[in-house]
């Protein structure tokens, strides 16, 4: 192990994140800036530091997200979002309510905004929120301004509708950017922040939490969707096995979980 590993190791597994899923170069740079930024210049100096501090953990927290996103990620998993979440719940006729949840710079929240706009005829209310820890990602989203690298995965028609050239990034209308509520979470130890037809989890909790963290979160999530309601995870995540009585999946190859009723009794 190098002594970044050795620190994740032994940092991680008390706030419920798992070390292996962040051995990552932009995470290291983090940590290491606010290690001298407290005159610390070592991991295990600042392991000591952690354990004499306990305030220095709420500075560390932060820093351990990966922040990668980008507009219709995983392109055929939005298009199968909107066939088989998003129009159905349209044609019911009733307002519908979406949380992205740790959702960066807004990239996944927009895209479903975008999905819904473009779904045809009359539509009933979508509010979106979108919550993440990291501040400066939630300023970003509410400035609505894009490199060309987070439209790759975009349709030409849909880039052409939506965004504008602005010295060399992307703007994207400002009707759409005013359509999603931002608000700062911590999925990690905060209960979801209300209840909703769908919940787009991806990314995030499934791929970075401890394993005993991700079942709590899974039934938390659970608790705030009604049956029928949706869970939307990244491309390569998986539920915790005992999800399996919370959810049932829709949708294969792509993970598209609809909420079962009743509810199984919470695990601890």
């Amino acid at each position: 192990m190098t002594d970044f590993e050795t620190f994740l190791a032994e940092a991680l597994p008390p706030l419920g994140l798992a070390p292996a899923a962040l051995i990552r170069r932009n995470i290291r740079r983090r940590v290491m800036r606010r290690m001298e930024s407290q005159g610390v210049h070592d991991f295990r100096s600042y392991l000591s530091l952690l354990g004499g501090n306990p305030g220095e953990w709420e500075f560390l927290r932060p820093l351990l997200t990966v922040t990668i996103s980008r507009f219709f990620r995983n392109r055929r998993v939005f298009e199968t979002v909107a066939s088989h979440v998003l129009s159905p719940l349209a044609a019911k006729g009733n307002p519908v309510s979406a949380w992205s949840s740790g959702c960066a710079s807004g990239e996944e929240a927009f895209t479903l905004r975008i999905l819904w706009e473009e779904l045809p005829g009359r539509k009933p209310d979508l509010s979106i929120l979108a919550t993440d820890i990291d501040e400066e990602c939630l300023k970003r989203a509410g400035e609505g301004l894009y490199p060309e690298s987070s439209l790759r995965e975009v349709p030409g028609e849909i880039s052409d509708r939506y965004f504008r050239g602005e010295g060399g990034r992307y703007r994207l209308r400002e009707d759409v950017v005013r359509s999603v509520t931002f608000r700062r979470h911590d999925l990690l130890f905060e209960s979801p922040p209300g209840n909703f037809d769908i919940v787009l989890c991806r990314n995030a909790a499934f791929t970075y939490f401890s394993a005993p963290r991700r079942i709590a979160i899974a039934y938390a999530i659970a608790a705030a969707v009604p049956p029928g309601g949706c869970l939307v995870l990244g491309r390569t995540e998986k539920l915790p096995r005992e999800a399996a009585a919370w959810f049932f999946r829709v949708s294969s190859p792509y993970n598209i979980f609809r909420r079962l009723e009743p509810l199984a009794a919470a695990c601890d």
